[in-house]
């Protein structure tokens, strides 16, 4: 099973890319000093790579750590208010949509940032993994409290493919061991059973060329 840092990093590797929620707000000066945060490690992969987020303080930061200009202080609900549209060729939105007031405004101007054969690439926490059942057994839910949203496999992808994408890869994916032994050895025991009761989901989607987002939303809405 792919890490997820891993798997994204694949994904943009050679490309010109823009990263969602880049500054990882409020982990972003510890995970930089650590040499965990994502963007540092696109930085690594891409051929261009660019970064958007809300935190004022943060991409300062990162301008000032990383030495470039590539980081935008934006909303990713209003993409087209920072960028034109066909300009990417993958867009990573990695741990974000389960933050977002309207994660559909997001994959909406995702899908226009992207060039016609461009790629999606999403991760999110899974809501049904194992260790969360387990909680709720005991009455319990942990829930980081800037997460609006739970996704399972079915959710995402339905939430994905009803903005114009066709899903072309998702699997599971585990929770670190160096950081998280505990919350590793539920997801090693799960995945046994099924990597859809581990930890995340990760996914890459491409643009269905001459989709209709909003008439795909209503659709995928309908099948509910």
């Amino acid at each position: 099973m792919l890490h997820r840092t891993d798997y994204v990093a694949t994904a943009c590797r050679g490309r010109k890319v823009l990263h969602l929620g880049c500054c990882d707000t409020p982990h972003c000066r510890e995970a930089f000093a650590e040499g965990r945060l994502l963007h540092s490690v696109l930085r690594n992969a891409a051929a261009e790579l660019w970064g958007l987020d809300l935190s004022v303080e943060d991409v300062a930061f990162l301008r000032q750590e990383l030495g470039c200009s590539n980081l935008v202080v934006g909303d990713a609900e209003n993409l087209s208010a920072s960028f034109p549209p066909g300009t990417f060729e993958v867009v990573v939105a990695a741990e974000i949509l389960e933050h977002l007031p309207n994660p559909g405004l997001c994959l909406a101007g995702a899908r226009q940032m992207l060039a016609e054969d461009g790629a999606l690439v999403v991760t999110v926490p899974n809501g049904v993994a194992f260790r969360r059942g387990l909680k709720s057994l005991l009455g319990r839910e942990t829930v980081n409290p800037d997460h609006n949203f739970y996704f399972s496999r079915r959710t995402i992808a339905r939430l994905v493919e009803g903005y114009g994408f066709r899903i072309s890869d998702i699997r599971g994916y585990r929770m670190p061991l160096k950081r998280f032994p505990g919350a590793y050895l539920a997801d090693l025991v799960a995945s046994v059973c099924s990597e859809w009761a581990c930890e995340g989901i990760m996914l890459t989607a491409h643009k269905v060329p001459g989709a209709n987002p909003k008439r795909a939303a209503k659709d995928g809405e309908a099948e509910r």
